[in-house]
């Protein structure tokens, strides 16, 4: 008796049958002996020439919470050149029309804010982002959600007001945008959904305490909800982020001087552009990839990996 049938007789598969069955599709899997049970989503296997949509429009659509800040802005332009229409909120000046230059519909949300009464930690902040989608375009394929407030202190000094406001805007509004996408696309039956979180929630900055625990169970949640939707068709994904070039980091970290500093301890030397991280993030939401779901993917130039942790002084 051979190894292989060995293997067979202790398994119930032969693994040489199972990789010829993977070269013919499904069936030859189902002829293995493994049966559908696993494959039984009805999920839309991208087609290279004309994705599906959700939309009403023939067009698709995606929603991004942020175009102010971080790779909102650059999310925005590569939907729009790939042949998106957009709901929107805060857009960067000057970045409506050049996204309508590329040919999108432009739907912009007012009444939202990045910090405020009205901001992400508000049930009805995401809710309208997805009204709107539905009212425009009949639906949307794709969703990113930027949720945050740097409000933090060490073990020692974080405050119940600190911890609170964390909780609400780190945590609990990850949750609401979570519980506004996830319905309207799993009854659809495809779709994908990709929240910002923080480098810091795998590696955390510990003078920022209560930033990186709930950045952390961010990361969980997100988990927790893309088995919920996988079965549906629905991909969710995290996306933690650290030292990005935008406009205004050099103020946010203190000068050039400290901003060079701080890029002397990443291990590519230097920070990331939000360009190269929304190209990533693309990848994660533009319907080509519809079988990776519940990672957290960590973009901060190594740092992660880096054995000691940053000092900003």
């Amino acid at each position: 008796m051979s190894s292989d049938t060995k293997e067979q007789d202790a398994k119930g598969i032969n693994r040489r049958d199972l990789l010829k069955a993977g070269a013919v599709g499904v069936a030859g899997i189902a002829a293995t002996g493994l049966g559908m049970g696993t494959a039984s989503a009805k999920t839309v296997i991208p087609d290279q020439e004309r994705l599906w949509t959700n939309s009403k429009t023939g067009r698709r659509v995606a929603i991004i919470n942020d175009a102010m800040l971080q790779i909102g802005p650059p999310l925005a332009r590569n939907f729009a050149k790939m042949g998106y229409d957009l709901v929107i909120a805060q857009p960067q000046k000057g970045l409506v029309k050049e996204l309508e230059g590329y040919g999108a519909k432009v739907v912009v949300i007012e009444g939202v804010e990045q910090e405020g009464p009205n901001d992400e930690s508000n049930p009805e902040h995401a809710k309208k982002f997805v009204d709107a989608a539905i009212k425009n375009f009949g639906g949307f394929d794709s969703a990113y959600f930027r949720t945050a407030i740097h409000a933090g202190a060490d073990i020692l000094n974080s405050t119940k007001e600190i911890l609170d406001k964390s909780y609400q805007s780190n945590f609990l509004a990850v949750i609401y945008a979570l519980q506004a996408v996830l319905p309207p696309l799993m009854k659809a039956g495809q779709g994908q959904v990709l929240i910002l979180t923080s480098a810091s929630a795998t590696k955390p900055l510990y003078d920022f305490l209560g930033y990186s625990a709930m950045r952390a169970a961010a990361n969980h949640a997100v988990q927790c909800a893309s088995m919920t939707a996988a079965p549906k068709g629905v991909c969710v994904n995290a996306f933690g982020t650290n030292f990005l070039n935008y406009p205004d980091a050099v103020h946010a970290f203190g000068g050039k001087e400290a901003m060079d500093h701080v890029a002397s301890q990443i291990p590519v030397g230097r920070f990331g552009e939000p360009e190269e991280m929304a190209h990533l993030a693309m990848a994660l939401l533009d319907g080509k990839n519809m079988y990776t779901t519940g990672q957290t993917f960590m973009v901060a130039g190594g740092y992660n990996h880096k054995y000691d942790n940053l000092k900003f002084n």
